[in-house]
């Protein structure tokens, strides 16, 4: 392994795990925030990329490199700036951090003002406090508008926001009202996503004792959805993924590299990648993370994909798009006929009008994308 790894540009995924509290429904890997406990991690993942350095031949290539968590708005300027300086970023490379609303303030983004840092990530998830309390967010509604507004100020014009819905006591006209809301904020991008919960999260475990009230049911959320989709539409923005928003040449450059099946470098505890045809993971513990470093073991329990299961990734991830897949490009990647190999398949889900095949490109319809994971099951 190594000598066949693809050598750029990558988009380059960053994982910081740390942060102030734990929301509610939140199950990924995350550690409490102490000033040493990020800078001993920042050590070990300078080392990690420094091993990929080796690795790929010296220099890593970056067309996209985006900073996810936990929080990485905990990350001063200076540790950006260390991280983002292993990196050979091309010009027009896109530089993504998440960020925390209540750590925008005029200091904060005067700092992140000399690193490459160019598009902001914002965890704005609701504009209603009753929300942003059951969801274990401690920001409020009002904060929102002014925090954007200096984003604005100090030059930050690539801006998404997040947004839940799914929520207990929404409707459709409930989550039609929060998108005017978002939109009113005018970011660049929307990034909206259903309230689900894993058996790990607080809120899960709320539900389960009776102490949160629970979800509301399926149908319900598929209505809320559509409408969700609707508005988008008509406050201005194109939707060019399932659960992707953005105003004309805005789309996520770094997400697009995901649902495009492009090799992607992932660093830092539970962070996972392909590199093809290699798809790993790093240990979502940061002892085990720390001893692989150490004994500089990169690509720990890397899976090397075959033709079968790189197709059906594609396949999974290209049908999230809006403009799906081109058979085409399909067959002269992986030597397979889609068309003639799911021919039952395709002619039953495209009768229940769920997919949508026109002059060799496939995709789903709009009706078919609330309950995606099913439809392209049928096809793998």
């Amino acid at each position: 392994m190594g000598q066949d790894l693809p050598s750029g540009p990558l988009a380059v995924y960053v994982h910081i795990p740390f942060c102030l509290s734990r929301c509610g429904y939140c199950s990924f890997f995350s550690l409490p925030f102490s000033a040493g406990a990020l800078a001993g991690y920042l050590d070990c993942l300078l080392q990690e990329i420094g091993l990929f350095r080796r690795r790929l031949g010296g220099r890593i290539s970056a067309k996209t490199l985006y900073f996810g968590g936990g929080t990485p708005s905990l990350l001063d300027a200076g540790q950006l700036q260390a991280i983002c300086s292993c990196f050979d970023l091309m010009p027009d490379a896109e530089v993504t951090l998440e960020v925390n609303p209540l750590q925008i303030t005029p200091r904060f983004l005067q700092a992140l003002r000399a690193t490459p840092v160019n598009r902001l990530s914002i965890g704005v998830q609701s504009l209603d406090d009753s929300n942003l309390e059951y969801l274990g967010r401690r920001h409020r509604a009002a904060q929102i508008p002014g925090k954007l507004a200096l984003c604005r100020e100090l030059g930050y014009h690539n801006i998404s926001l997040d947004l839940i819905y799914g929520l207990p006591g929404s409707s459709p006209g409930s989550v039609s009202q929060e998108v005017e809301r978002f939109a009113r904020l005018a970011p660049e991008h929307l990034s909206c996503y259903l309230l689900s919960l894993d058996e790990g999260s607080p809120l899960a475990a709320g539900i389960a004792a009776g102490d949160s009230a629970p979800l509301p049911p399926d149908d319900l959320a598929a209505d809320e959805y559509a409408a969700l989709c609707e508005t988008a539409l008509e406050q201005g923005f194109q939707q060019y993924e399932i659960s992707n928003f953005c105003l004309p040449g805005k789309a996520s450059h770094h997400n697009l590299a995901y649902w495009q099946s492009e090799p992607w470098l992932a660093l830092g505890a539970s962070a996972s990648g392909w590199l093809p045809p290699w798809r790993y993971t790093n240990p979502a513990d940061l002892q085990a993370y720390h001893a692989n470093i150490e004994a500089e073991r990169i690509l720990p329990d890397a899976e090397e994909c075959g033709t079968e299961r790189t197709a059906a990734d594609y396949l999974m991830m290209g049908l999230r798009l809006m403009k799906g897949i081109d058979l085409t490009d399909y067959q002269a990647r992986f030597g397979r006929d889609l068309a003639t190999e799911k021919a039952g398949q395709l002619r039953k889900l495209g009768e229940l009008g769920l997919l949508e095949l026109e002059q060799n490109t496939l995709r789903l319809s709009q009706k078919a994308l609330f309950v995606s994971n099913s439809v392209i099951g049928e096809l793998l």
